[in-house]
């Protein structure tokens, strides 16, 4: 996987797509994950994972240290995926053991991404983290950018029929077709035992799609802003004397080369240089403060549209938790 990966949403569109999510990479700063309550856990069947990586629902460092937008409150978080997925995936092993068939799934949360939702304020405005750009300038820590996450187990054509609801898990394959409609006598669920498991959460009524959709908008309003188009030129003018000619942050990486292995010395100064300019013309902070406003008048015009999936996410987490509780 490059080193320039771009950071991909994690939304739990399905419960079998979930169990193949990407990743790619996060602040590497791991003390006092415990004071933040959306990185506590809700609902773990699993002792195994390493929470160590979990990306922090806030930047614990860097120029966006601390730095929450308002739709991040409407967006599903990391540790809500994990947990739901693993409720999923304790559901499915209940259902497939009601055919007499056993399966073993790979546990949730072991392929963090780098952030902990789809704002990715880390990198929201181009890198923000010195110490990290020191040691991978435009690049990845190690940990994660080779991360190529959970895939589903290897299921004899029946097992996947009364998982799936489908002659094959893959969902690309030409020739997949509907499962026949028993199991040895037994009625397979609609969408098998997946979806006997979307169902017992609610999961299937999830759609983050209206605050994906608005978190992109209020990116770009906001990078038009007076201020914030003040502080790109300034930023850029202090670029030109440190030696480099670029427009904005978003084109700051194009001005070296890179390669998949380690950093060059000139991509990090690159990096550096970025950061510390930044820092000087505040960047970061007018930027941020732009788009909250433009997001906080977004909330106020689609209260309605916003409220409704969290407290259909937040029902299917109580879910989870009853789930892995029994």
């Amino acid at each position: 996987m490059n080193r320039h990966v771009k950071t991909a949403s994690i939304l739990l569109a399905a419960v079998t797509a979930a169990l193949m999510t990407g990743c790619s990479a996060s602040s590497t700063n791991t003390s006092n994950k415990a004071e933040d309550p959306r990185t506590e856990p809700i609902a773990q069947e699993s002792s195994t994972v390493d929470k160590a990586n979990w990306p922090p629902a806030t930047p614990r460092s860097g120029l966006a240290k601390g730095l929450s937008l308002p739709l991040e409150d409407y967006m599903q978080t990391y540790q809500d995926t994990v947990s739901l997925d693993n409720a999923a995936r304790h559901i499915q092993k209940q259902c497939m053991a009601d055919y007499g068939l056993t399966i073993t799934l790979p546990p949730a949360g072991s392929t963090p991404p780098p952030n902990d939702n789809d704002a990715n304020i880390e990198r929201r405005y181009g890198i923000t983290d010195r110490a990290t750009a020191e040691k991978y300038g435009y690049g990845l820590p190690d940990d994660l950018q080779h991360q190529q996450g959970a895939t589903l187990p290897k299921m004899t054509k029946e097992e996947a029929e009364v998982f799936s609801g489908y002659t094959s898990l893959n969902l690309h394959d030409p020739n997949r077709a509907p499962a026949p409609s028993t199991y040895k006598g037994k009625k397979i669920h609609k969408n098998g035992c997946a979806g006997w498991a979307d169902d017992q959460l609610g999961t299937r009524s999830l759609d983050f799609s209206l605050v994906s959709e608005l978190d992109g908008q209020s990116l770009t309003q906001s990078q038009n802003t007076p201020a914030v188009q003040n502080a790109i030129t300034a930023w850029s003018t202090c670029m030109s004397a440190k030696g480099y000619t670029v427009d904005t942050p978003y084109n700051a990486d194009k001005i070296v080369s890179h390669t998949d292995g380690n950093p060059s010395q000139d991509e990090i100064d690159v990096a550096l240089a970025d950061i510390d300019c930044k820092k000087s013309t505040d960047l970061v902070q007018i930027w941020f403060d732009a788009e909250t406003a433009i997001q906080k008048q977004q909330i106020a015009d689609h209260r309605d549209g916003l409220t409704k999936p969290k407290a259909r996410n937040t029902a299917a987490l109580a879910a989870a938790k009853t789930a892995l509780a029994g």
